[in-house]
């Protein structure tokens, strides 16, 4: 396996081109600028230069490259497998279909020595939950399901999914790595802490929170947030609902998407079941690098820091937001522990996509979510 990794910022790329990984079994990956016309003579670089290679990639709300963070640039990996195999698929996605395009990747995409499925995924119309639910909908169990929502920003309508030379809004790729020597990790932390009681969803309608425990739930929220309840939803950021669903043992963060004054309700990024439980969240910033640190020290359990690795990073808008001029720490905290033959690349998404203890794969919000990738070499 050989991986080589590229940025390209301001028209120049930083090192040159090597065609020579250019191959059928070669994969490239590539997490850009929101800023199209800023990135396109580097996406078009890398199309010509590989024309053999399959290419995939989306839109980020800035670009991590090594232990940097970059803003109208293309972060890239080329990985060139010698052991191993991958598949691509495309699919449309909106909300109404999530579920069943996620049961359908796994269902055309499952087959022997099946290690990891990668999506990326458009934020336009979907919802993150029930992609996910279909995701985990008969995977198998050995299988490490992840990868993330296109981001840009806050805006919402400058994201695209590449694959090949082509750009696409609202379509998901999913890519499907097979072989007895691929290893491939998997972690994800949010780092944020609770805060208030347990509370029970007791009206909600897919994504969209009327009450907890049968009081409006803006008005509720609003009273916890007190002098920042005047910001909202921006100050939602700061104040993510944790989730507990009826038969799962780990909690995921949701979001704050948009506020409805006339109604009192909340609009989160996924779904929120009634009958769940929610506490709200707060974030302190060591105890969001502190998150980072801890998903990176969990891939090093099974990997020994010899061999050459790669590790995509989903790490999500709103811990930038947070974070601020603090936002690299949590990177550089990240590529420290992964030691120098890991090459680091990843994007900043509106949403993440990781597996669970229970099995199966979940939808987070505001969390780092890191995917390590390498093979054996003694493998035979």
């Amino acid at each position: 396996m050989q991986i080589e990794t590229y940025l390209f910022e301001d028209g120049v790329w930083n090192k040159e081109l090597d065609s020579t990984l250019d191959s059928l079994n070669t994969l490239i990956i590539m997490f850009g600028s929101i800023n199209i016309l800023n990135v396109k003579d580097g996406i078009d670089d890398i199309v010509e230069s590989f024309p053999m290679s399959t290419i995939v990639g989306t839109s980020s709300s800035g670009e991590i490259y090594d232990s940097e963070i970059f803003h109208d640039s293309l972060s890239v990996s080329v990985v060139k497998f010698s052991k191993s195999r991958f598949k691509v698929l495309l699919k449309e996605i909106s909300e109404e279909n999530s579920f069943e395009v996620g049961k359908k990747i796994v269902e055309e995409i499952n087959g022997d020595h099946l290690k990891c499925i990668f999506v990326l995924s458009s934020v336009v119309n979907v919802n993150g939950s029930e992609l996910t639910k279909g995701l985990s909908f008969n995977a198998p169990q050995e299988c490490v399901i992840t990868g993330g929502l296109a981001g840009d920003g806050v805006e919402f309508n400058k994201i695209w999914i590449l694959l090949g030379s082509k750009l696409m809004r609202k379509q998901i790729v999913a890519v499907g790595l097979y072989g007895k020597a691929l290893r491939v990790g998997s972690g994800c932390r949010c780092g944020w802490s609770r805060f208030g009681l347990d509370r029970r969803v007791t009206s909600s309608e897919k994504n969209i929170l009327y009450s907890i425990d049968n009081k409006p739930a803006l008005e509720l929220y609003k009273r916890y947030l007190g002098p920042y309840a005047d910001e909202l939803p921006a100050s939602g950021l700061y104040f993510p609902l944790m989730l507990l669903e009826e038969g799962s043992k780990t909690p995921t963060l949701r979001a704050i998407k948009a506020i409805d004054e006339e109604k009192n309700s909340i609009t989160l990024a996924a779904s929120i079941p009634e009958g769940s439980i929610v506490t709200f969240a707060k974030a302190n910033l060591d105890d969001l690098i502190g998150g980072a640190q801890e998903v990176a020290e969990s891939l090093m359990f099974s990997y020994d820091g010899r061999q050459k690795a790669l590790c995509v990073a989903i790490n999500c808008v709103a811990r930038k937001i947070v974070l601020k001029q603090e936002a690299e720490d949590e990177i550089e905290v990240v590529k420290d522990i992964l030691g120098e033959n890991v090459s680091l690349v990843g994007f900043y998404s509106y949403g993440e996509i990781s597996n669970i203890s229970e099995g199966g794969c979940d939808f987070h919000n505001q969390s780092m979510t890191l995917m390590l990738l390498y093979e054996e070499e003694n493998y035979v």
